[in-house]
């Protein structure tokens, strides 16, 4: 009798499908309780300005009128914005992004000599791991499509598909302006030690979009950027998070040698940085490029290793269990409705102008589908003086002149 063998190649897929629903459902529950963050509806905002004006540069920012940042990777949200202009869209796509990575971290590991099972586990690994569910909880960024379109990349590289790898490494360039800028430092890296046509003409068009923005930014545009120093009393924080992304897979990235250094423009990029906040937080989006690198360097080299792979889905659960910053943690639960949701959803449907305080850029992302919505008194993501308890049910208990309504 014959036996039939374990569908390994379903289980990335049933992962990520799993994923989808869970980080969908929510992140549905948070927009209701009126706590997502304003990028969610900033960028819903800016496809729909897009949809009625054709223009990429006029989306707010902090109650700006100029493009902060090279992210025209935001127009993927536009198609299903035409048909239904609310949150609930710029969600989906962001959990959609995220979760689809896990298929591609699957076909990559085989192409790299990985057993099916290796492949599902490292799959799942990259599902559980604290900062990819950290990503899927918060707010949306185009940042969120890095892990998917690197991992096609990756996939088109290995497959010597040309035309494939030159389309994601566009795409990517169109996420944000610092992840051109690692894509040129990684193609001349590929080129010198790999292929020598195919990582310049990657570099080259990674370049041609830096070129291409920063000259949009001569004609006025600002884009946004901290301050960098070499001093930092905070190293402790920083060995933490990095411990932190490196546990689900085992430390395998380590056993690259002297290749980690590669990873040294990322890290730079999020521990020199002198900001309001530390950038190297996990879930946090800022770390998204480094966490992608992370992940697929450790499936490089778990693929040669199945048994270190089963270590790592270990860690990767323990990590899930006791170290995830999402809903899905001892002792939190989902939040209840905002008892001004219905209100915020009114302004969604409205075409009436309203201002909201930033104070209340929950209830603005709700209301964002509408263009005439703004927010007011944001200043480089800060301004807010309300506190609300992260896991408590505080309603948003707003007094503001939007919360009689539209008229």
């Amino acid at each position: 009798m014959r036996v039939r063998a374990f569908p390994w190649p379903a289980i990335p897929f049933a992962g990520a499908s799993i994923f989808f629903a869970i980080y969908l459902a929510v992140g549905l529950n948070r927009l209701c309780a009126l706590r997502v963050g304003s990028n969610t509806g900033e960028y819903l905002q800016a496809a729909v300005r897009f949809l009625h004006t054709g223009s990429t540069f006029n989306y707010v920012d902090w109650n700006s009128t100029l493009a902060m940042h090279d992210q025209w990777m935001f127009l993927a949200v536009a198609p299903l914005a035409a048909f239904w202009p609310h949150p609930e869209v710029v969600i989906a796509v962001q959990v959609l992004a995220l979760a689809a990575a896990a298929p591609l971290v699957y076909r990559l590991v085989r192409d790299w000599g990985g057993a099916p099972e290796t492949a599902a586990i490292l799959a799942i690994v990259y599902l559980v791991s604290p900062s990819v569910q950290g990503f899927a909880f918060n707010e949306f960024v185009p940042l969120d499509f890095v892990p998917l379109l690197s991992a096609a990349l990756l996939l088109a590289l290995q497959r010597g598909r040309w035309l494939w790898a030159l389309l994601c490494v566009q795409l990517l360039c169109g996420t944000k302006e610092d992840v051109a800028l690692f894509v040129v430092w990684f193609a001349a890296i590929y080129a010198a030690l790999r292929d020598r046509r195919l990582g310049l003409a990657a570099a080259g068009l990674a370049a041609l979009n830096l070129v291409v923005y920063y000259a949009l930014l001569g004609f006025g545009h600002t884009t946004v950027h901290p301050q960098y120093g070499l001093a930092d009393p905070n190293w402790p924080k920083q060995l933490a998070f990095t411990l932190e992304i490196l546990a689900p897979f085992a430390f395998a990235p380590l056993a690259l040698g002297w290749r980690i250094l590669f990873a040294a423009p990322l890290c730079a990029e999020l521990f020199f940085a002198r900001w309001s906040f530390p950038l190297y937080q996990a879930g946090n989006y800022y770390t998204i490029a480094l966490v992608t690198v992370a992940t697929l360097a450790g499936a490089y080299v778990l693929a040669q290793r199945p048994r270190w792979a089963r270590i790592a889905l270990g860690c990767a659960v323990v990590m899930a269990l006791f170290f995830n910053t999402t809903v899905l943690h001892f002792g939190r639960h989902l939040y209840r409705c905002d008892p001004l949701y219905p209100v915020a959803r009114a302004w969604s449907l409205a075409s009436q102008s309203v201002t909201f305080p930033c104070d209340d850029q929950g209830a603005w992302t709700v209301a964002a589908g509408n263009i005439e919505a703004r927010l007011t008194g944001c200043v480089n993501g800060e301004g807010l003086s309300r506190a609300r308890a992260m896991w408590g049910d505080a309603p948003l208990a707003s007094t503001a002149g939007w919360t009689r309504g539209p008229r």
